[in-house]
């Protein structure tokens, strides 16, 4: 190939590059503008009642999509919301590069089942002030209050910083069924159920000065069962509670 044909071809090559960059970088302004539209529409379903797992996928679709800032700004907002979960602090930390002190706590101590404690006396006393049936109906709000609250490091007997314990071990019968209705009642408004702290301190998680969020919602099954039953003790029993 001659010189000035080796020229040409160069000069048509340099050409067409330069064309290659100027498409590439239409089309990645095109691709931006349609993500930044997309996030507009996005960013308005966020309210303050929004789950950190709603927050955080918006973080991440961001991350995605190149929206860097934006992705950072709603990481950080989950991270807020939900400061044991790890997922916003590592996207930060990718978006970032900045160290993440991540802390550990030390184990609890090993769980000590809570025993009933109760006497057969004090037992029957809370049978016969708030009705039978209304005690022994406590059992299936006892369940649900095992699966959101009766773990170890929370109403289950290991955390010597609650308040107080659930009775769990063994099968429920009389007396542990009694003793954990006692325990919670006074966490109960009778006149109006679902403002009950018994429902809104793990409704609101730290928000209440409850370490955390153990009730999503109040459209949430558990909510609006242990509501329903709150319901029932104001109607079948309206003596004065006697302990």
């Amino acid at each position: 190939m001659s010189r000035r044909r080796q020229m040409m071809v160069g000069m048509v090559l340099g050409a067409l590059g330069l064309l290659g960059l100027a498409v590439a970088a239409m089309g990645q302004a095109g691709n931006l503008a349609a993500d930044r539209a997309w996030y507009e529409k996005e960013v308005k379903k966020l309210t303050k009642e929004s789950t950190a797992d709603e927050i955080i996928a918006l973080a991440r679709e961001c991350y995605r999509k190149g929206l860097k800032d934006e992705a950072m700004t709603h990481a950080i907002e989950a991270h807020k919301k939900a400061p044991d979960d790890l997922r916003p602090k590592y996207l930060i930390f990718a978006l970032s590069g900045a160290k993440i002190e991540i802390t550990i706590e030390p184990p609890l101590p090993p769980s000590v089942p809570t025993k009933a404690t109760m006497t057969d006396a004090e037992v029957e006393a809370v049978y016969k002030a708030e009705g039978e049936q209304v005690v022994r109906n406590f059992q299936q709000v006892q369940r649900l209050m095992a699966t959101r609250c009766g773990s170890p490091k929370c109403h289950g007997g290991g955390n010597p910083k609650s308040k107080w314990a659930l009775v769990l071990k063994g099968p429920a019968n009389r007396k542990s069924i009694a003793q954990n209705f006692r325990t919670v009642y006074t966490y109960m408004n009778r006149d109006k159920p679902k403002e009950s702290a018994l429902l809104q301190k793990p409704l609101k998680g730290t928000e209440a000065g409850h370490p955390a969020q153990a009730i999503r919602s109040d459209k949430d099954a558990t909510f609006t069962r242990i509501e329903a039953y709150i319901d029932t003790v104001k109607t079948d029993a309206q003596k004065a509670v006697p302990w």
